[in-house]
């Protein structure tokens, strides 16, 4: 049954076809330094860039190896490769065997001490099959809501750089108060506006206060930081 039918996904046009699993990876086994198994799948750039490299001195023909095995692996066009979980089960312990060769065979020639090489390749394999997840990325996180059916609620930055948008159906003033010290305005209309301004303040917490006389209003903090 074609994989559209089974989950019930239909289009208006013919899908691309699916790149074979067990080609992709014995492309990046015996031409993984000409970037062979990356154009096979529709990603140029980085076939060239492993072909310029010779496939990153053969450290990205090793990673490629068992990249091409992963659950989620995918072509240039997102489309997941055709295999069967068995087949990607078996493709993983062949490049587990081929790493292992491949770092007995060093030790062998360069007669390095072997002490802590057991440690080492299973350090280095595990690294290969479960990498690190990307460092967090910074990102736009609302301090604050509040509109005419919200109340204003307390407001703590980090960062001290707000963001905020705005929209009044009538004159408003907007103000931060803290823990401790003055009130802090930071939006005041003689009519009603809709917009987005900065605003420095220290950081710490605050209590968001509005007032206005249009009966639909709504106004939004953020600052770009780390989530959590």
């Amino acid at each position: 049954m074609p994989l559209t039918d089974h989950y019930g996904l239909f289009f208006d046009g013919d899908l691309p076809p699916m790149r074979s699993l067990r080609t992709a990876w014995l492309l990046a086994l015996f031409l993984g330094f000409t970037g062979a198994d990356r154009f096979y799948l529709h990603k140029p750039v980085t076939g060239t860039l492993k072909l310029l490299t010779l496939g990153g001195a053969g450290i990205w023909w090793l990673i490629d190896l068992f990249r091409i095995t992963e659950q989620y692996a995918a072509d240039g066009a997102s489309m997941p490769l055709a295999g069967t979980n068995a087949l990607r089960r078996g493709l993983r312990v062949a490049s587990i065997v081929l790493v292992a060769a491949l770092v007995g065979a060093a030790i062998g020639v360069s007669a390095a001490p072997v002490t802590g090489t057991v440690t080492a390749t299973a350090t280095a394999v595990d690294a290969l099959l479960h990498p690190a997840p990307p460092p967090p990325t910074k990102e736009w996180i609302t301090v604050a809501e509040a509109s005419g059916t919200k109340p204003p609620a307390p407001l703590v930055t980090i960062t001290g750089r707000l963001h905020i948008e705005y929209t009044f159906t009538g004159p408003a003033v907007a103000y931060l108060q803290p823990v401790n010290g003055p009130a802090l305005t930071v939006l005041s209309l003689v009519k009603a506006g809709a917009g987005a301004i900065g605003v420095p303040l220290a950081p710490g917490t605050y209590t968001l206060i509005v007032s206005t006389t249009g009966a639909i209003w709504h106004l939004t903090a953020q600052e770009y930081r780390l989530p959590g």
